[in-house]
């Protein structure tokens, strides 16, 4: 076959997968996490605020390389309304921004597709492009404006240099992974995990001794320091107190006569993005309210992300990956082969998330070795080397997989955040399985809205919705009950039983999810619903 055939193939799954970012982008309303980076950044690129969402234990520079290029679009063609009035012209803004955003998506795909072909050749390249494109949870978060896609993609170039690191073994490319992975922890903190991970696999690649023990700790000692300079440096070396107040600090009574001292340390600004990491484990230790199986729970559970993937990724993905591990055998997958970079980084990435995280919100927190997986796959094509037999039966397993992603991704688009697999029943029986951005992130009011045209009827309804946007931005017409995450924040919502109209409409993360008042739905138990919006996020119910 011809040599070109294998980029043209790429290319292709290129063109569309970002046809397919772009089909989503539009179709739904901002998550519940949009509302707040919108309206972060607009005051941003207008005030000139620095604090952004830093306070909230978040990092801001993902959200500037998102959207930046689009403002500046926007003030150019002399559009510049929609940022002055966000969030009221949201529904606007919303889709050019994440439409914006998605050169972040395409340049995950191209990184993963050039390293596929450095490690199993051309048609790697061509497979893992398109198990990039047609991967419902990649494609579901490179049409959102998150931290999830840029981390993932941050997080691909880390694990890349530094494959390129140990393949050559030139320091250059240690120390670029180390600034990328700056790069990744101002895009999201979980990326604080990846120099542990890095030296975990480093440790495979040569014989262990004291010597090169310790020659390996202070080299990642140096990874973690150029790690954090890349942060304050992307970050234009800002800085922050841990308190945004000075004075009396409660907290710090409890050093004792150290309390003086500490008081000191909470007003003495250190860079900016430490405090929102800082704040980020005070979230981390205090957990926070999750939904699996038709139980709420804080803390989370330590099965939590192998039950998410499970229902969340399309079944013949562990068809293929079965076929793969099988090839050369588990054990010299994970020690011996060239490519086993990626299975350990996956592996480990995993079993850290797993035991560490005590907030159990989604899919999501586990996209940055998706791409490793998908390049761990494309080794597939390797099966040339092989027998006849085992030939022709990699050849098939190759195409029915590719059907396969393709089937999950035309099951749902143009909704694919809200993608489960036919284990879990699809999205009707993934409402009781999984929730928040698995399912319902306060993403449906525009399907919610549709409904209404296409059923008149539906206007006469009370809507309790996830989120904090008001349901009218969107044009959805009724008595609306917006309940959001911050628990206390808002006043309780009536109880069902004071309904006046004859519809009521909820939100699937209030229904079974974690935030709903505790026993407000139970009427609904038992009850089928007579309509569902489109993307699946919200049922429709007769009042009786």
């Amino acid at each position: 076959m011809s040599g070109r055939q294998p980029l043209a193939l790429t290319t292709a799954a290129a063109v569309v997968g970002l046809a397919l970012v772009w089909q989503a982008a539009a179709a739904s309303s901002a998550t519940y996490d949009e509302t707040t980076y919108l309206n972060a950044a607009a005051r941003w690129w207008r005030q000139g605020d620095r604090v952004g969402v830093t306070r909230m234990g978040s990092p801001n520079l993902f959200w500037k390389l998102q959207l930046a290029p689009t403002f500046a679009a926007l003030d150019l063609m002399g559009r510049g309304a929609l940022i002055d009035d966000q969030p009221a012209r949201q529904p606007d803004l919303l889709p050019i921004a994440r439409i914006g955003s998605s050169w972040i998506w395409l340049l995950g795909l191209a990184l993963t597709a050039w390293w596929a072909r450095l490690l199993s050749g051309p048609w790697a390249m061509a497979l893992a492009a398109w198990l990039y494109a047609l991967s419902p949870n990649l494609l579901a978060h490179g049409g959102l404006v998150t931290m999830e896609t840029p981390v993932t993609v941050a997080a691909t170039a880390v694990f890349m240099s530094f494959w390129a690191f140990l393949w050559t073994g030139r320091r250059r490319w240690f120390w670029a992974s180390a600034a990328l992975c700056g790069l990744a922890f101002a895009c999201k903190f979980t990326a604080i995990v990846l120099p542990p991970i890095l030296g975990a696999v480093w440790l495979f690649y040569e014989p262990l001794s004291m010597r090169r023990l310790a020659r390996m700790g202070l080299a990642m000692a140096g990874y973690l320091i150029v790690m954090l300079a890349a942060d304050a440096a992307l970050n234009g070396f800002a800085i922050l107190p841990l308190s945004p107040t000075s004075g009396d600090h409660p907290s710090a009574s409890g050093f004792g006569p150290l309390g003086g001292i500490v008081a000191r340390l909470y007003e003495t600004p250190i860079p900016q993005d430490w405090v929102g990491f800082a704040g980020q484990l005070r979230h981390q230790a205090s957990g926070g309210p999750g939904y699996l199986l038709g139980e709420r729970r804080m803390g989370g559970w330590r099965y939590y992300y192998l039950v998410a993937l499970a229902v969340k990724v399309p079944p013949l993905f562990w068809l293929m990956a079965a076929w793969r591990g099988s090839m050369s055998g588990w054990r010299r997958s994970l020690t011996q082969a060239p490519d086993r970079m990626l299975l350990q980084s996956a592996l480990l990435f995993f079993a850290i998330a797993s035991a560490g995280s005590s907030r159990n919100y989604g899919v999501r927190y586990l996209l940055p070795v998706a791409p490793l997986a998908v390049m761990w796959l494309s080794g597939l094509v390797r099966g040339e080397e092989r027998g006849r037999p085992s030939r022709l039966i990699g050849r098939a397993v190759i195409v029915v997989g590719l059907l396969g992603q393709a089937a999950a991704v035309i099951s749902v688009q143009p909704n694919p955040l809200t993608y489960f697999n036919v284990f879990a029943g699809g999205r009707a029986g993934g409402r009781r399985v999984l929730a928040d951005s698995n399912l319902d992130w306060g993403q449906g009011l525009r399907a919610l809205a549709r409904l209404q045209r296409g059923r008149p009827e539906f206007r006469d309804l009370t809507i309790y919705t996830f989120g904090t946007v008001d349901p009218s931005v969107y044009g959805v017409v009724g008595t609306a009950h917006v309940i959001d995450a911050d628990e206390g924040h808002t006043p309780p919502p009536p109880p069902l039983e004071s309904v006046a109209t004859p519809y009521v409409a909820v939100s699937a993360s209030l229904q079974y999810g974690p935030w709903g008042p505790a026993g407000l739905f139970r009427p609904l138990d038992g009850l089928v619903p007579i309509a569902m919006t489109d993307d699946g996020t919200i049922a429709v119910y007769r009042v009786q």
